[in-house]
């Protein structure tokens, strides 16, 4: 997270409350992290060629936060998955 939500204070480490406004930012951090750790799950289970667990590790990523690299890569399996007539 690179700046508050709630002021828009930009955030340097990882502190647990914004240095302006005091917003609790703990929560926040740890879906970011939580997030982070699925992408990386995604990749290791595409590495390892379980496209279905990757499927599934990518939209959990998705769901808790959305990044462009996430997206690609959802729409790297999906279209893997497609099957070709």
């Amino acid at each position: 997270m690179e700046r508050c939500p709630n002021c828009r204070a930009r955030i340097e480490g990882t502190p647990d409350s914004c240095r302006r406004c005091g917003m609790d930012l703990a929560l926040l951090q740890a879906v970011e992290q939580t997030a982070d750790q699925q992408l990386q799950a995604a990749l290791a289970d595409l590495a390892a060629g379980d496209e279905h667990k990757a499927a599934l590790s990518i939209q959990r990523a998705l769901h808790l936060k959305r990044t462009p690299l996430a997206a690609r890569i959802a729409r790297y399996i999906a279209i893997r998955r497609t099957p070709i007539d």
